[in-house]
């Protein structure tokens, strides 16, 4: 009897200590320990902190927007220091920039556009449209494999693509050509079916690829083409381009990390990577967007999911929900050597945060977090690692806190 009275004293004192532990880490995720950098509503002062975070930290050529209510409040552009010298390498807000898997919220707003249209249905499977390639045999029910699936990344394809970068010199592959033998940024990638479709989050640029071949056999035209009128021009996106662009006078060019010229490569999927955008252009889109809110619904309708909690809709991240099923939604992208972008929306408040870098590969991603953690309070999914990592204090003083009182109440126990 003794015995288990010593068990449970000590259990008194540890099982709660325990505890505290996975719930200070639950809560990690709802950004109850993190506190934004600047106070809320303040655009003034996040500017001031996106710029001199920029100015610190990149080497290369950056462009930065911050948007209030549907409106432009603050811009900032870099320009490598090799550029400095010559006044016609500028970075501006007309600075074409390749934008990396950004590309495929372009892509999903072109699918939007041809199911508003009446062409598609995005809950049918994709090969009920596909004429001149399918999808490889699997052991899987390829009716399963519909096309919102394949905007959200649970098509159940294991891809993980990753395009590989092609020399300026080098012809492109066609779509089916790419997706019969894509060229990826690691060895062994595959465009197949290997989970069970909608079972599983599992990030595909094979997916878009298909997506891309959906496009041209339904417009039969070229999905640069296409896109270009169709979702483009009609967003404002007048100088943005799937085309490679060498032009150093209008693009941002290449750099490392270290901030030395880097080659500008070309992609072979226009959907998944190709996109080349400007900050202005990209200002526009998210206005043109803003009025549309049916499409920021449509795109925000959750599909992919991490540990429970919904992080991709129908081709948009889901960076943190708001209010009544609402999402800060966008994309954010990075290629090799140092890209990195990212574009960002509050559909609540009307306002939204574009950054494009080269020189840098997660410099718009961080400040992105940062501000969707000013905007919401959460922090997003892509830095979760920030989030486990602020509860580490709180875990740590309260299990001490929890063993201190409860040695302190089992010894005034005792002495009575």
């Amino acid at each position: 009897m003794a015995f288990l009275k010593k068990v449970a004293k000590v259990a008194l004192v540890i099982v709660p200590a325990l505890l505290w532990v996975p719930t200070a880490a639950f809560l990690s995720f709802d950004g109850i320990w993190m506190q934004s950098v600047v106070p809320e509503h303040a655009h003034d002062e996040f500017m001031t902190y996106a710029k001199q975070t920029m100015d610190e930290t990149l080497k290369g050529n950056g462009a930065l927007v911050l948007i209030e209510n549907g409106e432009v409040v603050g811009s900032h552009f870099q320009t490598a220091q090799v550029w400095r010298d010559n006044a016609e390498l500028s970075i501006d807000a007309n600075t074409l920039f390749s934008t990396a898997s950004m590309s495929k919220f372009i892509a999903a707003i072109a699918i939007h556009k041809l199911a508003d249209n009446g062409d598609i249905q995005l809950d049918n499977a994709v090969g009920e449209y596909l004429t001149s390639w399918s999808i490889p045999k699997s052991n899987f029910n390829h009716q399963d494999i519909t096309i919102e699936r394949l905007l959200g990344h649970t098509g159940g394809l294991t891809d993980g693509l990753g395009f590989g970068n092609y020399e300026s010199n080098e012809a492109l592959p066609s779509v089916v050509e790419s997706l019969n033998d894509p060229r990826a940024s690691e060895e062994g990638k595959r465009i197949e079916v290997g989970v069970a479709p909608g079972t599983e989050f599992r990030y595909s640029g094979g997916g878009y690829l298909i997506l891309e071949l959906l496009i041209e056999e339904l417009t039969q035209q070229r999905y640069s083409s296409w896109v270009g009128q169709n979702v483009l021009k009609t967003n404002g996106m007048l100088n943005s381009t799937f085309d490679y662009v060498d032009d150093s006078t209008r693009h941002a060019g290449s750099f490392d990390a270290e901030g030395n010229s880097a080659p500008v490569y070309q992609y072979a999927s226009s959907a998944a990577t190709a996109l080349n955008a400007s900050a202005n252009d990209l200002a526009g889109l998210v206005k043109s967007l803003l009025a549309q809110p049916e499409l920021l619904k449509s795109l925000s309708k959750p599909i992919g999911s991490l540990m429970g909690a919904p992080i991709w809709g129908r081709g948009a991240m889901l960076y943190v929900p708001l209010n009544e099923g609402q999402f800060i939604i966008g994309h954010d992208g990075s290629n090799d050597p140092a890209i990195n972008t990212s574009l960002r929306i509050n559909p609540v408040t009307g306002d939204g945060y574009i950054a494009l870098v080269t020189g840098h590969s997660t410099l718009a991603s961080e400040i992105g977090f940062e501000w969707t953690l000013w905007q919401s309070g959460k922090p997003d999914f892509i830095f979760f690692d920030r989030a486990l990592s602020s509860a580490v204090v709180p875990m740590v003083v309260g299990s001490v806190v929890w063993i201190a009182f409860a040695l302190f109440v089992l010894i005034r126990r005792k002495r009575k």
